[in-house]
């Protein structure tokens, strides 16, 4: 008599599927790392353009630098206003999949609780089973002798 879980199958296909969305939110953490460093190389190579170009206008500066060192910056200026809103779909979709894993992550703990509860529950009848075949086998000895 050995112990079998009822609802083993379910169990490994929800883990199964929390392991997918362990994945699926790794891969959503790392598209938003990877956007927010672009992003934040962009920032920084702006700030040190800036640094620069106030820097320049100390000293004499030709016109025409001047205004390419000002064209860059606003394409800097309008590439990083359009990775923000990806930015943030990424960062929604991110906690979303934490959402989808945490209530995938109750699913496994509630059947592997239930299986912590069949378990005791068998061993518990096990216990009483073998006890019963102690009592009868002593009952048996003790009307032989």
């Amino acid at each position: 008599m050995s112990f079998h879980f009822s609802m083993e199958k379910v169990l490994s296909v929800k883990q199964k599927e929390k392991e997918t969305i362990e994945q699926e939110l790794g891969e959503a953490v790392q598209a938003f790392e990877s956007i927010a460093e672009e992003i934040y190389s962009l920032l920084k190579r702006k700030e040190d353009i800036e640094n620069l170009s106030n820097h320049q206008y100390q000293q004499k500066m030709i016109v025409n630098d001047l205004q390419n060192t000002q064209r860059f910056l606003l394409s800097m200026t309008n590439k990083i206003k359009e990775l923000q809103p990806v930015l943030q779909r990424a960062r929604e979709r991110m906690q979303i999949i934490q959402q989808k894993l945490l209530q995938q992550t109750i699913e496994v703990k509630k059947y592997e609780k239930l299986k912590e509860k069949q378990f005791t529950d068998y061993k518990l009848e096990l216990s009483s089973y073998e006890n019963k075949q102690n009592d009868e086998f002593s009952v048996l000895r003790f009307a032989k002798s």
